[in-house]
């Protein structure tokens, strides 16, 4: 093989290296990213929209750290709004349950319950890894559809 098809080779493999440890690179940043929002979801909306609100206003530490405790308190505030409105949203998460069951062919109820309780287990597992006490509790799925919680 000539020293210019060496050369070329080279340069390819350069490339494909470059382009691998990119790949790479992202998908731990893109990992670490949603784990933080999975685990903190709230926080890490209020740091983005903190972020994206005060990104070109140059501010001091003092108002950095002023305008942080701001948007830390709206956080606690929603939090607690929350905590008033979930019953509110079991209701009507229960009721809509109850309107499509009643929808559904014994068979596709079925599913359906299936399906409520894969995403029930999903966001169970989230809340075991999580340290955020924001997470919905389940409401009651509606008729055919049992209620894994009693």
């Amino acid at each position: 093989m000539n020293s210019k098809w060496k050369a070329v080779l080279g340069v390819i493999m350069i490339f494909v290296l470059g382009f691998a440890s990119g790949i790479v690179c992202s998908s731990i940043v893109v990992h670490r990213k949603l784990n933080a929002f999975l685990q903190h979801p709230g926080a890490v909306a209020a740091a983005a929209l903190e972020k994206q609100l005060t990104q070109n206003l140059n501010l001091d530490q003092g108002q950095q750290q002023q305008i942080h405790t701001y948007f830390m308190q709206n956080l606690q505030r929603r939090k607690e709004l929350n905590q008033q409105i979930r019953p509110q949203a079991q209701m009507l998460n229960q009721q809509t349950f109850q309107q499509i069951a009643t929808t559904l062919r014994p068979d596709q109820r079925e599913i359906f319950r299936q399906n409520i309780e894969k995403f029930r287990n999903r966001l169970s597992k989230a809340a075991a890894n999580a340290d955020w006490d924001n997470l919905p509790p389940t409401a009651g799925p509606g008729p055919g559809i049992p209620n894994p919680q009693h």
